[in-house]
């Protein structure tokens, strides 16, 4: 009989333990992200790193030691000239990184994990700051991600524990429901909403429309890195975070999340010529003063 109050206890413990970990990293994030400039850009950097770091530790030896060194390599030159405003150059090192490390894995060893994992630190890298930049526009944007992603996490967990129901995706996450999906998809529009409604903005049709595309990009990068680490057998991708794991396992969402929008931005610039910022782009299309 005492198995299960100690069980409650012990889920209590490590809930608390979550929620206390994720509003510390939450605080700090909104501040840095507010503060912008090199501060946001370092901040940028170190979690470039890490991304890297654990995404080799989850892949283990089925990346050969010489990629792993070429992989940091590489991300240490792409974030250096990204951080001396040499942004051409960065492109250059990561298209051409990417590409050289795969070619090479691929000839040698038939697999392309190593420049899958260039690609996966240095894209939300380049995502971020692009959007950040150092308008009201960038720090706008930048919270509306986090909105989408905590307001995700966050219903989608509890609606996923409280409701529980038939499972999402059973092979790769046996936790995840199709509750706690569409309780995370309200999550995102209501958290986002209200954001946009602070900031002094009117969340449109488009706009709702896209914090469930966001939202569900999401918990796709959520299930891709659960598929990762089964595909490796790794239950965490690191222990930095107490209750969390490691990084991925945190920011796994935000990582599909602001590389998506990233790439839906760049691609509206060029069909409507627009001069304007990554983050004007998103606010002029989604968002009604």
């Amino acid at each position: 009989m005492s198995d299960g109050p100690s069980g409650s206890a012990t889920g209590a413990s490590e809930l608390v333990l979550r929620v206390v970990s994720a509003l510390i990293l939450a605080t700090f994030a909104l501040f840095v992200s507010w503060q912008g400039g090199y501060s946001f850009s370092i901040l940028c950097a170190v979690g470039a790193g890490l991304i890297l770091m654990e995404y080799m530790r989850i892949c283990g030896t089925s990346i050969p030691i010489r990629v792993k060194f070429a992989s940091f390599g590489l991300l240490a030159l792409i974030i250096a000239a990204s951080l001396t405003n040499q942004q051409v150059l960065a492109m250059a090192l990561t298209g051409g990184g990417v590409l050289a490390l795969t070619l090479w894995e691929w000839l040698v060893r038939k697999s392309i994990w190593g420049g899958l994992g260039l690609a996966y630190a240095a894209l939300p890298f380049f995502a971020l700051i692009s959007f950040r930049g150092s308008d009201q526009a960038g720090l706008a944007v930048i919270l509306i991600m986090f909105a989408c992603v905590w307001g995700a996490d966050t219903f989608a967990y509890f609606a996923g524990r409280l409701i529980g129901g038939p499972k999402l995706a059973p092979r790769i996450s046996p936790k995840k429901t199709w509750a706690g999906y569409i309780g995370g998809l309200v999550g995102a529009a209501v958290i986002s909403s209200a954001l946009v409604y602070w900031l002094g903005y009117r969340p449109g049709v488009y706009f709702i429309a896209l914090t469930l595309v966001l939202a569900t990009v999401s918990q796709i990068g959520d299930l891709l890195e659960s598929m990762l680490k089964r595909r490796f057998d790794v239950k965490d991708s690191g222990a930095l975070i107490p209750g969390h794991g490691g990084v991925l396992d945190r920011i796994d969402g935000l990582i599909a999340v602001c590389v998506v929008l990233w790439v839906a931005a760049l691609i509206a610039s060029r069909i409507i010529e627009s001069g304007g910022t990554s983050s004007q782009i998103v606010m002029n299309a989604f968002l009604l003063p």
